[in-house]
């Protein structure tokens, strides 16, 4: 990981470690050491959450998206488990969740329009050119890509082998059961997928995931 990477990953595991504390013991002392520990976790998170809020175009309504964050970084703190991801990757999924989630109340989910782009010749003398070319927020661009990569492969694999499992109920009807794993797969990566769908989707979708979560935690 990243030196920004490991210092979320020491904060989020202070915070937790706080939080512990003023839970076995909650005294004002103890609740304000938790406090300061998530204050530490948001500026570290800070930086994610200005490029977030960017790349969703919701830089007009900038308090609310940060606000919206805030939630998702608490969420994200209070449901992480280091042995299952690493807590970027987790805080990543919130954030765009509850982004998304925003910007469909706000704008109806409309995308930004493709900007305007002009070219510029720059000379290879002038010693700022480096500090012009290079771009602060590829790191997070490249790990949230990954991260779409990666959800979406696994989302493949859990459609892929409830399909397989559902497979021997049917004695025909294969083509209704490719429409069910069209339609669970295509959910299992939507961030509110139920308020689109018909009863009798909602239904497969919901026994999908119970049954997907059962095969999970065993």
């Amino acid at each position: 990981m990243s030196a920004k990477s490991d210092a979320l990953e020491q904060a989020v595991m202070d915070w937790i470690a706080a939080r512990t504390a003023s839970d076995a013991e909650p005294t004002p002392r103890r609740r304000a050491q938790a406090d300061r520990a998530f204050a530490r976790l948001a500026a570290c998170a800070a930086p994610r959450i200005r490029y977030f809020i960017r790349r969703y175009g919701l830089s007009s309504a900038y308090e609310d998206g940060e606000q919206a964050c805030a939630i998702a970084l608490h969420r994200a703190a209070q449901s992480y488990d280091p042995r299952r991801a690493a807590f970027t990757t987790h805080m990543n999924w919130q954030i765009r969740a509850e982004l998304q989630a925003l910007r469909h109340r706000l704008h109806g989910d409309q995308r930004r329009a493709p900007h305007r782009l002009a070219a510029e010749t720059l000379s290879l003398g002038d010693p700022a050119i480096l500090d012009r070319l290079v771009d602060p927020d590829a790191e997070l661009a490249v790990e949230g890509r990954a991260s779409d990569y990666l959800a979406g492969r696994l989302a493949d694999r859990l459609a892929d082998d409830w399909a397989q499992r559902r497979d021997g109920e049917w004695q025909r009807g294969k083509a209704k059961l490719a429409a069910q794993h069209s339609l669970v797969r295509r959910h299992l990566t939507a961030v509110d997928p139920a308020g689109r769908l018909s009863e009798s989707h909602r239904h497969i979708v919901r026994r999908a995931f119970a049954d997907i979560a059962l095969r999970i935690d065993a």
